[in-house]
């Protein structure tokens, strides 16, 4: 038979449960805004019965002794929680990539008046005005000036893409500092989850601060994660490993240092993350996927950028030594030679012959008199031949003009399309979000139902311990020596 304290402990197991039961509402509560937070629930379970029916049982069944909480479990979708991971992933690869391809549409302020297209049409028609007016100082001045601007118009563009490398560098390095931070922090909580777990404990806090790192983690590179089995057991022991294109960055409590690497190739500068050995890492997602995409981009259009302006050079060059100054000079060039071919960093370094800015005499505006045919030095035929570039192909059957834009085209569609795909993959990663908070997200109106419900039962059980205190009173004070006698 139960001793008389048997009421006192029922009430207090279950004054104890909702305590408890009331600390995880609590807990919940105070971690609405905290990332990577899974909100907490308790499993009540009854505990073990008094006796087992028998000829001496003092009751007719089992008596139960009251509850317990047997778990506080974290409310997760680990297949939902893993698509968001990925959805991370190619937003921020897109947000990146977006970002950066909008600076380099900036750097080229196309359409504008200050514009390369702009000024390359002004650069022929000043040269058209010539060969009609191939005597005119004032004309003459016009060309230098026009020649000078189309320059510093290759000078700014090209000055513009080439100080978005090193940033982009930069990004990729602190990136890579903040991957290998995240891993090794994610090392040391697979280790004391593990522990935890292996002890028979609940781990969630831990587990919730893993979940963080793991979507940052995500926003700079694409992963696949892999549940660790415990070997006896079959089932898993809480760690993870974290992979990232076939390359293990965590396995257990170890996590694999990686590095980038930039290696020159031609005038590409080919950047990649590798790791201890040297292995180069495929990426497909992350910020630094998008910063390596951005990078060979940006080097193409700047490459592009330099073959216009090596081919203008060239073109203009050819022409132009062909003919003969006011002043009766021959073989000059027109502007500075250019790099060798390719034409590697031609558009940084594009500039007017300096003996035409001193002297615009020095313009070869007209063909060299031959007998029997002598042209006056005053006549416009080489000016002319150097206008109708804007209409010849000079560039893979392309005029200077319609190669210029062609690259400012695609420079606008690459722009286009990472823009779209950064609001297409921002609404899949809204609505992936959406269904992970009515899963694991903290619902105030839910928690207080909880809450209330909890604490009703705390003061019902608050009253049967006063009940069974007011028995135990009886029988202690009402039942002793000093009790008055029942009458016979």
């Amino acid at each position: 038979m139960p001793s008389s304290f048997f009421g006192l402990e029922i009430g207090y197991s279950a004054l104890a449960s909702s305590q408890i039961a009331l600390d995880v509402v609590s807990n919940n509560v105070s971690n609405i805004n905290t990332p990577g937070y899974a909100r907490e629930t308790v499993t009540f379970d009854e505990t073990d019965p008094f006796t087992l029916p028998g000829l001496d049982s003092f009751s007719p069944g089992q008596l139960g002794t009251g509850t317990t909480i047997t778990a506080i479990n974290e409310v997760r979708d680990q297949f939902l929680d893993r698509q968001i991971l990925a959805a991370n992933s190619d937003q921020s690869a897109y947000n990146t990539l977006q970002q950066v391809l909008g600076q380099a549409q900036t750097a080229f302020s196309e359409p504008s008046s200050s514009g390369i297209g702009q000024q390359l049409t002004n650069f022929f028609n000043a040269f058209s005005n010539l060969a009609a007016n191939p005597e005119d100082p004032g004309i003459r001045a016009t060309v230098v000036n026009q020649a000078v601007t189309l320059t510093n118009a290759f000078h700014n563009v090209s000055n513009s893409l080439s100080q978005l490398l090193p940033n982009l560098n930069s990004r990729i390095q602190m990136d890579v500092q903040q991957l290998n931070s995240i891993t090794t922090q994610i090392a040391t909580l697979n280790h004391q989850i593990g522990v935890s777990i292996a002890a028979g404990q609940h781990p969630n806090d831990l587990i919730d601060k893993r979940s963080a790192l793991l979507s940052q983690l995500s926003g700079l590179v694409n992963l696949q994660i892999v549940d660790e089995v415990n070997p006896q057991t079959g089932q898993p022991n809480g760690e993870i490993d974290v992979h990232v294109g076939g390359f293990t960055l965590v396995q257990g409590d170890t996590a694999e240092p990686l590095s980038y690497t930039s290696t020159s190739v031609g005038s590409a500068n080919t950047l990649g993350l590798v790791d201890s050995q040297g292995n180069a890492i495929p990426l497909l997602g992350g910020e630094i996927y998008g910063l390596l995409k951005a990078s060979a981009m940006v080097q193409g259009y700047q490459s592009q950028l330099d073959t216009l302006a090596y081919n203008l050079i060239n073109a203009v060059n050819s022409i132009h030594q062909t003919g003969m100054g006011l002043d009766g000079s021959t073989g000059t060039l027109f502007f500075s030679s250019p790099p060798p071919p390719p034409g590697t960093g031609a558009a940084a370094s594009i500039s007017v012959n300096s003996a035409i800015i001193a002297d615009p005499q020095k313009i070869a505006a007209a063909s060299v008199p031959t007998p029997p045919n002598p042209l006056a030095p005053g006549n416009g035929d080489v000016a002319s031949q150097i206008a109708n570039l804007a209409n010849t192909a000079v560039i893979g059957g392309a005029s200077l003009n319609d190669y210029y834009n062609a690259l400012i085209s695609t420079i606008g569609s690459d722009t286009q399309t990472a823009q779209s795909q950064a609001n297409n993959q921002q609404q899949i990663v809204s609505q992936l979000q959406s269904q992970q908070q009515s899963v694991s997200g903290v619902n105030l109106d839910e928690e207080l139902t909880n809450m209330l419900q909890y604490q009703r039962t705390y003061q019902a059980a608050a009253r049967v311990i006063n009940m069974a205190d007011a028995f135990l009173d009886t029988i202690i004070n009402g039942l002793g020596a000093n009790s008055t006698p029942v009458a016979a």
